[in-house]
């Protein structure tokens, strides 16, 4: 089996509203009210058919400056598989990483090292789903101790929304900046070959 995963764009990028032959002033407009849309919002993306091997995630710009932020793998019906939290300095023993999950109630915490995220700096957060267990990186290193055995059906994860990361009085807030996805793993179809190629 290959491993294909897609990165799609949080925000909304140019050439979306130049496929819709808008006129420039009201394209920048349309950016700007997605661009703040965005930056006020949860960002979610769905999966179907998770497997082991898979590996999703996402980028964004860190703010030290922020409320505690993270990613939650959610079932059909908003239950938490897998949530990792960043708890920032100062909130409730942080900072620090913590993970969980909930379905009627909240099960065992885990905690972790909290990582060495830069203020300003872009990072990449990686879930991988192997044998038994979501192990994370960050920025392409897994994380010491950001290990979270599977409490339900691997299967059952519908979707990756990220949450919190709001600026606290002046300071910036937590700047979404992509999702990777996984695809489908497959075989190659020779019906999916291209003649030309």
């Amino acid at each position: 089996k290959q491993w294909y995963q897609r990165r799609v764009a949080i925000t909304a990028g140019e050439s979306v509203y130049n496929s819709l032959f808008v006129p420039e002033h009201i394209m920048l407009v349309l950016i700007a009210l997605s661009l703040l849309v965005v930056a006020a919002s949860n960002p979610v993306a769905n999966v179907v058919g998770m497997v082991v091997g898979d590996k999703l995630g996402f980028s964004a710009t860190y703010s030290s400056s922020t409320t505690r932020f993270g990613f939650n793998l959610e079932d059909v019906d908003g239950n938490y598989m897998f949530r990792l939290a960043f708890r920032q300095a100062g909130d409730n023993g942080g900072p620090i990483s913590v993970m969980n999950s909930r379905s009627d109630r909240w099960g065992v915490e885990t905690r972790a090292a909290f990582p060495a995220f830069e203020d300003g700096a872009e990072f990449c957060i990686m879930i991988e789903c192997q044998f038994d267990k979501f192990v994370v990186s960050f920025n392409g290193v897994p994380l010491e101790g950001v290990e979270f055995p599977y409490r339900y059906d691997l299967v059952n994860v519908a979707a990756i929304k990220l949450w919190g990361g709001s600026g606290v009085g002046d300071g910036n807030a937590i700047f979404w900046n992509t999702f990777t996805l996984p695809v489908a793993q497959h075989n190659p179809d020779p019906a999916e070959e291209d003649p030309d190629n």
